[in-house]
Parts: C-alpha cells; structure tokens; sequence
C-alpha cells in the first residue's frame, strides 16, 4: 500500500468517525436539525474529508505513489548513482593532482 493510500484511508476513517460523533450527538439531543449549532461542524468535516478520500490523484502531488519495494529500489539506485559520481569526481581530482604535480616537477 502507497503512502497516498494510506492518506485516503485515514481520511476515510477519521471522516466516518465525525459523522458517527454527529450521529450519537443527534441521538443524544445535544444539538437538533432545527437549529445551526456546533455540533455541525461535526458534519460538514467529516463529509469533507470522506469526500476527499475519493477523489482520485490529489495525494500524489502530497505523498508518494510507488509502494515500498519501488520506494527503496528507487533509493537505492539514488545512493548508488551518487557514489558513482562521486567516484568519478575523485578520480578527476587525483588525475588534476597529478598532472599539476608532474608539471612543478618539470618546471624545475
């Protein structure tokens, strides 16, 4: 499972919740259909974020989309590029040493 699954599931969940903490407190009377109160907010959250957890590429572009054997393929090649260059910019540096040095000594 992707980290932006994982994101539209918590969103899921945590939706469902505050429409069920709406539901019980409807139930409970703490606040009626008549009247605007609080416990509303309860409501319209919830709807916004079960709406959100089925639209389809917004966590991309937040969370990565690749699971965590491409994840860690990816970072691997990452290092494995970076050690690469690294190398080659040792060996540029030592071959620069070297021809510097070997010009001081025939200089004279």
């Amino acid at each position: 499972m992707t980290p932006a699954e994982r994101a539209k599931k918590l969103l899921l969940g945590t939706g469902l919740c505050l429409v069920f903490v709406f539901a019980i407190g409807l139930s409970n009377d703490r606040f009626t259909l008549n009247s605007l109160d609080i416990g509303w907010l309860f409501l319209i959250f919830g709807l916004v974020m079960v709406g959100l957890s089925f639209t389809s590429g917004s966590f991309s572009s937040q969370f990565p989309d690749e699971s965590d054997e491409e994840m860690t393929d990816r970072v691997h090649d990452d290092v494995t590029e970076t050690k690469r260059e690294a190398n080659v910019g040792d060996a540029w540096a030592s071959l620069e040493h070297n021809v510097l040095t070997n010009e001081l000594t025939e200089s004279e």
